[in-house]
């Protein structure tokens, strides 16, 4: 059914969550599985080196949180890939990416509050499930 399987990551708790499901499908579908993050840097920024540094710091981070789960897919079976692409809007380049290189479905997570500090998946879900031509499964958080 499902042949390459994306995965929206931005190093939060529901993207964790949305990394066990995508997980969880990629084995039981033998499944390719790519997570792939947005690098955002903000077109407000002031100068090009401060857009340069908060995408740097973006990118750290992305690549950080990712380094800590991903061997939790290796211990279940399923080999995962880990992509950063720099953007200004992190669901169009999500869209994409998922087109470009033929992901067939897209998981994410979605947070049920506008919280501070939110990086990724509040309004970019929102924005896959209604702009996607290819399928969109939202996870939401768990009660924690």
């Amino acid at each position: 059914m499902f042949q390459r399987i994306m995965l929206a990551w931005d190093g939060s708790d529901v993207a964790l969550d949305a990394f066990d499901v995508a997980i969880d499908l990629g084995r039981r579908y033998a499944a390719e599985l790519v997570a792939v993050s947005v690098a955002y840097s903000p077109a407000h920024a002031e100068t090009r080196a401060d857009r340069l540094e908060s995408a740097d710091a973006a990118r750290r981070h992305l690549e950080q949180s990712f380094a800590l789960v991903a061997d939790r897919a290796r211990r279940a079976g399923v080999e995962v890939r880990h992509q950063i692409v720099a953007a200004t809007n992190p669901a169009q380049a999500l869209l994409a990416h998922a087109h470009e290189h033929g992901f067939d479905l897209i998981v994410c997570g979605h947070h049920r509050s506008r919280r501070a500090g939110r990086m990724l998946l509040h309004d970019v879900a929102e924005d896959l499930y209604r702009n996607a031509a290819t399928p969109v499964l939202i996870v939401g958080e768990r009660s924690r």
